[in-house]
Order: structure tokens, then sequence, then C-alpha cells
């Protein structure tokens, strides 16, 4: 069965409006990593305020390279507006997602016997929202995973494989998925596993992949040295800060059985723990489990632990649940009852639900203050009480100025400034509503009256207030 056009305008369409609506990160790291990375190498900030992992000198800068790039390449046509920037990175993120994941379908549908089985093999790989939602991140997790893919497919493609050449740029890709994100190794290292004692591939050719990787772990030192300054082994530096110091665990320290909580993305994240462990079972073989034991094994063992660290896994989730499936049906003769049918057509329904939450919202709510602050084009004063009052420094005009205060009385607004005011709903409880305009709100009046068990004082939700305009002057 081959993968209707429809499906892939559809895909594309999806993945468009969400990229362009799923605002901010996911996860800090996705924002703190890369883009106040590339801010600093952009003069747009000081080392001051960067994060620990810039002074280890432990992550890879190739992703802030790239944003460095794009930011002047736009610079050309008088566009550094940061939100188009990140947009930008979005969008090609989920381009790059899908020519993965369809790589991925063309290359593994013929494993599966039966038309329906393909059907629904393509139609989880290219919509279920998990897969639309990670598909966009310009994140190290979802970048370096689809580019694993990439390479996975085309050495398990035999019309690929058809000279030294091809070898080298399996390597490489291999090796740009590593630089990306270090933990992928793991994944490669049971793939070259696999090749070498499963596929018996010559050893002229695995020499040729290694090539390829070690060109590109090349080229990551040398953006390494030009990001810091000096000559670093990132890779190194980070297995040493995190492993041997410990200081990943600082963050948390969790038991094994903590990557069962993936079973909580509904509607099918609990068939992607039962799946896998069925399909390592029963498919020793399969190049899938090899690269899946190593890496889900050591992600064990590691004491801190995130669901965002299996997402470099996620696209394998379809193949492996279908593919299960059809070795119970060859083991067991086990047929899906109609009441199975029908629970997995429920199933659909809330996963279809799901991507249209995931294609309007902001991945980030905060990110809306940052957005409502850049429109201010002539100097302008953030005044706020907790924390930085959310704004982040990538997404700032060079004419803010935040200022923390201890209460709102401390807000005093100079002439020919604009002056704004950030409280959370917390604070506006406390301190009553300033003389301002409200702007911007997370919680209406209304929602104080619903402040059970004073959530309200734990909930990073603001209220911002313009004391001050002199933008129409």
């Amino acid at each position: 069965m081959q993968i209707k056009i429809n499906y892939i305008i559809y895909a594309v369409i999806i993945s468009t409006i969400t990229a362009y609506f799923s605002l901010g990160h996911l996860h800090p790291d996705e924002y703190y990593q890369i883009l106040e990375f590339a801010a600093y190498k952009l003069q747009l900030r000081s080392t001051n305020n960067l994060t620990w992992e810039f002074y280890e000198q432990i992550r890879p800068s190739i992703q802030a390279w790239f944003v460095v790039y794009l930011y002047k390449a736009l610079a050309f046509i008088k566009c550094t507006n940061p939100f188009t920037i990140t947009f930008i990175t979005r969008l090609l993120s989920g381009l790059l997602s899908l020519y993965a994941i369809c790589l991925f379908i063309n290359t593994f549908k013929s494993y599966l016997h039966t038309e329906n089985k393909q059907k629904w093999f393509i139609l989880l790989s290219l919509f279920s929202w998990l897969a639309i939602f990670n598909g966009i991140r310009f994140s190290s997790e979802n970048i370096s995973g689809k580019i694993f893919l990439i390479a996975f497919c085309l050495a398990i493609n035999p019309n690929f494989r058809k000279n030294m050449f091809s070898y080298l740029l399996i390597g490489i890709l291999l090796g740009f998925s590593f630089i990306v994100r270090f933990q992928v190794g793991f994944m490669i290292f049971g793939f070259l596993l696999w090749l070498l004692i499963i596929q018996k591939t010559p050893i002229k050719y695995l020499t040729i992949t290694v090539i390829g990787l070690l060109i590109s772990a090349i080229i990551g030192l040398y953006l390494d040295y030009l990001f810091y300054g000096n000559f670093v082994i990132t890779p190194w530096r980070y297995f040493a800060a995190n492993l041997i110091q410990g200081k990943a665990a600082e963050f948390s320290s969790d038991p094994w059985f903590f990557y069962l909580t993936i079973a909580a993305f509904i509607p099918y994240g609990p068939l992607f723990i039962i799946a896998s462990l069925y399909f390592i079972y029963v498919r020793p073989k399969n190049p899938i489990s090899w690269i899946m034991v190593p890496f889900i094994f050591v992600h064990l063992i590691i004491s801190h632990k995130e669901p965002r660290f299996m997402t470099p896994l996620m696209s394998f989730m379809p193949f492996v649940i279908l593919d299960s499936l059809q070795a119970l049906k060859e083991k067991y003769n086990f047929v899906i009852s109609n009441k199975l049918a029908k629970l997995n057509t429920v199933a659909w329904r809330v996963n279809l639900f799901a991507v249209i939450i995931v294609m309007f919202f902001p991945s980030a709510m905060q990110i809306r203050i940052n957005k409502l602050m850049y429109d201010y084009k002539k100097p302008t004063v953030f005044y706020h009480i907790t924390q930085n009052g959310n704004m982040l420094t990538f997404y700032t005009q060079p004419n803010l100025r935040t200022s923390k205060i201890a209460s709102p009385s401390e807000a005093v607004c100079a002439p020919n400034e604009n002056c704004v005011l950030a409280l959370t709903c917390q604070e506006t409880l406390k301190y009553g509503e300033p003389n301002g305009k409200l702007i911007f709100s997370d919680c209406p009046s209304w929602l104080f009256k619903l402040n059970f068990n004073d959530w309200i004082s734990r909930t990073p939700l603001y209220r911002i207030y313009e004391l001050q305009s002199v933008e129409s002057k």
C-alpha cells in the first residue's frame, strides 16, 4: 500500500499549522541550550545569565549555529523577528520529520503482510498527535532522532546500499545524529552491531560507515571550538559532568520504572510499552530491537529520567505495535475482536481530538507574554516581582529593560518610556490591581473564586498591566 498523496498534503498542512501556533518550547532545554546559546553568539546577550552547561562546555553547538546563521540570513531582508525565526526552525523540523517518517514507512511497510496493517502504519505514523507535536520541535531529541531514522532507513534499503559513497553518507548522517544529541550514540552502537552480526555487512563497508561517522564528529568538534573559543570534547565533558560527577542526578533521581509513565501518553501510550517489550522478545534479529535494547537499558540505569529522553524511539512505535500484533497472529492465531476494534476506533477519535489541540495551542503558554512585549517598539521597562516575569532573552527587544521589584509601589514610570508591570495571579490577590490597563491575563477575575487549596499560588499564571504607554506619542 502506497502513501496516498492526500495523506502527505494533509500532513504538511497540519505540520505547518502546528509549527505556526506552537509557540515556545516543550522543555526548557529546547530554549536555554539552543536559543539562548544562539543569542549569546549573536551578541544579543552576555554570558552572565547563561545556564551552567555553557560554563561546563558540555552542550553541542550545532543547533545554536543553525539559529545564528538563520538569523543572519534573515537580517539581510531586515527580518530579525525572533518569532519568525523560531517558526522557521519549527517548520523545517516538521518537514524533516515528515520526510524521515515517509522514508520509514516506505522502507518497512512490506514487513506488514496485510493492507489493513499497512494502512494503520501510515495513519499512526503521520497523524498521531505525539508524532505531530514532537515532529515540529527544534529539540535535540527530535532532530537527532529523525536524522538517525533517515540513516537507519537508507542502511536497511538494499537499493541504496550500492557503493562506498552510500555507506559514507550513512555514516555521516549517523554522526550528525550523534553530535546533535549524544545519547543517540547508544542507538548507533546497537545498529552497527546489527549491521556486523546479523546483516553481516562486509568490514570494508562498515569501516567506511565509521569513517563517515568520524567526519561528522570532527565537524562537531570544530563547531564547538568556534563556539566556546577553545578546543573541547563536548561528548566527554557531557559524560563526565552528568554521569561521573552526577550533575544530572541533582535535578532528579528516579527508579527504573519511571518510564512506565509513558503509558500516560493516551490513547496509545500503554501500547508503546507493552508492544516494545513483546517486539524485542519476538523479533530478536530485527534491527529495531537492536537499537531499542541498548538505548532503553542505558536510560533505565541513569538516575535522571524524563519521558522526552525516549523521543528518538517514538517514530518506531507505530511499526512496533502493528508488527507485534502480526507476530501474535503468527504464533497464537490472535485475531482482534469486534470489541477491540471498537476500542481502537474510540482511541483514534481521541487522538484526532488531541491533534486539533496541539495544532492550535502554544507549547509554552508564557511565551505569549514575550510576544506581547515584542510589539513595544519604544524603550520599555518591564517590572516584575516573581522570577523574571517569564521574559526570555532571545524574544526580547533591545529596548526592553527588566527590573525586579519588591512590591508594585516601586514601579516608577520614567518620562518617554513605556512602563509595564507583571503580577502573578497570587500577587494580584495580595496587592490588589494597580492603576493601569490590563493588557494580558492568564487568570480572569472569576478564576480567583476557584482558588481551592491555594493552587493559584503554585501556578505561574500572570496578569500584565500597562502603567504608561508612549507608543502613540
